[in-house]
């Protein structure tokens, strides 16, 4: 019997389909104009402020106001901004020595005599790929109408601290917003072998991420990098499954961004009952959560 207290679903209709994308895709899918919405029309409540010819973004965003607004209260809706982190020194050196080398040797390793892969950093092509990305951000924000996050989440992994540091800290500075993500365990890649899943101790992050308040109970020292077995896929989709609940149970805002990684992106869409699919580094999307408390 499942032990979960949040159903959650990606309400279909609103996006481009990415997965059918992404199977028809010789590549992984990369960030989508407008972040793949679908110009469509909505419900229009009497007395609505929006007008139909106001962005598809505008129109989207008032639309799941009103959703929240007329749901049952154990319903909620929130618009999800899932960013995966730049080209890091981890994928440079798998990319470098292949699937089979990575996987039985090197990945068991903290480096080289050249580069360090241990919570890997992002490589200076993965910190182009980022800057890149927030000039996306940009055409989202004020050419779509697309909302800024009103609340924002990190993996504690470095990969990632840089990542949104790169794309989001200029974004919400450019209007006047706060840069504060929170980290969240969580929200950590699948727990694996490999020495790049290792995170530093929460000190270190504090001392050189002090944008980024942590959140309770988080263990000054690794303790998933402690196990001795990987997570399975079901685990891994398990623990973004809490990752949800505790979104949904402690945070209102309709309109939240979780800069994460490629295996975590697709936890999250497997714990919504969706089909996942490949990103590619440096890459965002949106989708339109609904949770159900049961």
């Amino acid at each position: 019997m499942s032990s979960n207290k949040w159903k959650f679903s990606l309400e279909p209709g609103y996006f481009q389909d990415l997965a059918a994308l992404a199977a028809a895709s010789p590549t992984k899918i990369t960030t989508q104009p407008a972040l793949a919405l679908i110009d469509r029309e909505y419900p229009t409540p009497e007395g609505a402020a929006v007008s139909k010819d106001e962005k598809p973004w505008v129109r989207f965003a008032a639309h799941v106001h009103e959703l929240n607004r007329t749901a049952p209260a154990n319903v909620h809706y929130k618009i999800l901004y899932l960013t995966r982190h730049g080209f890091g020194y981890h994928n440079q050196k798998h990319a470098e020595m292949g699937d089979e080398a990575w996987d039985n040797y090197w990945s068991l390793l903290d480096g080289d005599d050249k580069t360090t892969w241990f919570d890997a950093f992002l490589t200076p092509e993965g910190i182009e790929q980022a800057k890149d990305l927030n000039s996306k951000w940009n055409t989202f924000i004020d050419a779509d109408g697309a909302p800024l996050p009103q609340s924002l989440y990190s993996s504690p992994m470095a990969r990632c601290l840089q990542t949104s540091t790169y794309v989001f800290k200029p974004l919400m500075t450019a209007h006047n917003l706060p840069f504060h993500p929170t980290i969240k365990e969580k929200l950590r890649e699948r727990w694996t072998l490999h020495t790049c899943d290792k995170r530093r101790t929460k000190s270190w992050i504090q001392e050189n991420w002090p944008d980024f308040p942590i959140e309770d109970g988080f263990e000054e020292v690794d303790q998933l990098g402690q196990q001795k077995a990987e997570e399975t896929d079901a685990e891994h989709n398990a623990r973004k499954q809490l990752a949800l609940e505790d979104l949904f149970e402690h945070d209102k805002n309709e309109i939240v961004s979780w800069t994460i990684h490629s295996y975590a992106m697709r936890a999250v869409i497997e714990a919504c009952g969706a089909e996942a699919f490949n990103v590619r580094e440096a890459t965002s999307i949106a989708v339109l959560v609904k949770g159900e408390k049961l």
